[in-house]
């Protein structure tokens, strides 16, 4: 077991510490997906040569074929086809691309589906729309994009919920029915702004060297100091992790430490950064936040913020795997939005929920496990804006809820793939004699007893709730 070297009650992230996928993935560890049958990691499975889902071998569609859910199909270029009647007539288009479509992905689709983005495929503009619309409709109508994990009955709306509308699903698909019209750019709506990212950035901060992984080890877990350098305390109320090899970063944590501590560490060993398995090595009072897969920007809810001193620097922590066999340098960024200055927030922290007791049996099924943790300051109440849950590729649902049951996020189909953070728009009072449940599911379908811990073939029972007094 592993825990950072804290002051009080605030952790490091556990979150990320054991990002990866069961090698070889399967059904149950990719069922969204197909497993690469050279690296064994689950794929998105929805690029022509990485198609596939329910975890079977991804393969490679042939000259003029698309992957569609999951199998190769011929691309028409259509998107979809013409729409006709029953007697062959052409419908007349009445959904359009840019009156009708657009302000949907705009907002629920952009912020992945663009170039550069962790979507297969831009969906930025009609030209790259149309020949995916038959994949957008199968998508959307199934629910499985955009990808919004949390049960709507448990603890929400929460802020930013990127799921769709039965009316948007509905547009979508009657837009590829008739033949994926574009209509009149002059109906564009106007762009509603930075969509996924931060309003504002105010220091942007990169591994000063790259960084090639161990040719040793597959899993190498390696700590960077990056630092804002600042004059005066600031509070950090926004955040962008920008991984810079995304085939081998796992999971990046940005830790709160001492500037000179993290310097003398840096100096002490060759390279660039410091080897860190489990946290940064170093005291610290907690992380700012995290990147896993399919996190992007996060901003703290308004009126709170995390404080960083002028004697204190970042470190970021980033886990990198190299199962595939390829080693190509690195360097990872961070971008960090502030408090403006003369405004002073109410401090928040990231709290640790740590569920390791747990054994689950070989061969099992739905085994659940349950730990109770009261209000860390026993004396205040604690105000949760935010739940990050993280379980690995085993896991199955995972829940937290406050006192007398209530209920504060339920992910009943855990995807390890789509790991992100929840704010609600207005906070939950822990009281001071309360308490929080974490319970985890899982299936085991190893022939081994999976306990806690970093190794991607170990299992957690974990989140972070981000809380003000």
């Amino acid at each position: 077991m592993f825990f950072p070297r804290t002051l009080s009650f605030v952790a490091a992230l556990v979150l990320a510490a054991s990002c990866g996928t069961k090698f070889p993935c399967d059904a149950k560890s990719c069922p969204t997906g197909c497993c690469n049958p050279s690296s064994g990691r689950c794929e998105l499975g929805s690029a022509a040569d990485q198609c596939g889902a329910n975890g079977a071998s991804c393969t490679t569609c042939g000259a003029g074929q698309m992957c569609l859910s999951g199998a190769c199909a011929a691309n028409n270029g259509s998107g979809g086809g013409s729409a006709s009647t029953g007697g062959g007539t052409a419908v007349m288009p009445t959904t359009f691309w840019y009156k009708d479509v657009l302000p949907i992905t705009q907002v629920r689709c952009a912020n992945c589906h663009q170039a550069g983005g962790i979507g297969p495929f831009p969906l930025q503009t009609y030209a790259q729309a149309k020949p995916m619309a038959a994949a957008m409709k199968v998508a959307v109508t199934s629910k499985r994009m955009p990808p919004w994990m949390p049960d709507t009955s448990c603890g929400g709306p929460f802020v930013d919920d990127r799921s769709l509308t039965q009316a948007q699903i509905d547009t979508i698909a009657k837009w590829v029915d008739e033949g994926a019209a574009e209509g009149n750019p002059a109906g564009a709506p106007a762009a509603p702004g930075p969509v996924g990212q931060l309003p504002r950035v105010d220091a942007t901060m990169t591994m000063t060297e790259a960084y090639t992984p161990s040719s040793t080890r597959t899993d190498d877990y390696r700590c960077f100091l990056v630092d804002p350098a600042l004059p005066a305390a600031r509070f950090v109320t926004g955040y962008d992790i920008q991984p810079g090899v995304t085939a081998e970063v796992h999971h990046v944590i940005v830790y709160i430490v001492d500037r000179a501590a993290a310097r003398t560490k840096d100096m002490n060993e060759a390279g660039p950064g410091w080897t860190c398995f489990g946290d940064s090595g170093l005291t610290s009072p907690g992380p700012i936040g995290a990147w896993a897969p399919g996190t992007g920007a996060v901003i703290y809810p308004t009126g709170t913020g995390i404080q960083l001193q002028p004697n204190q620097a970042l470190a970021m922590q980033i886990h990198y795997n190299t199962t595939s066999g390829t080693r190509t340098p690195d360097q990872s960024a961070v971008k960090l939005m502030y408090a403006p200055q003369g405004t002073t927030p109410t401090s928040a922290y990231l709290i640790p929920l740590v569920g390791d007791g747990f054994m689950i049996p070989p061969n099992s099924t739905d085994y659940t496990y349950s730990k109770d943790f009261p209000n860390p300051t026993r004396a205040l109440a604690i105000k949760v804006y935010g739940l990050m849950p993280h379980m690995h590729t085993l896991g199955k649902r995972i829940t937290i809820k406050g006192p007398s049951d209530a209920c504060l996020v339920d992910i009943p189909k855990w995807d390890f793939h789509w790991q992100s953070q929840y704010f609600r728009p207005q906070p939950f009072t822990v009281p001071a004699t309360g308490s929080v449940t974490l319970t985890c599911t899982w299936d085991n379908p190893t022939s081994r007893m999976i306990r806690w811990g970093e190794s991607t073939q170990d299992e957690m029972c974990f989140a972070y709730i981000y809380a003000t007094l």
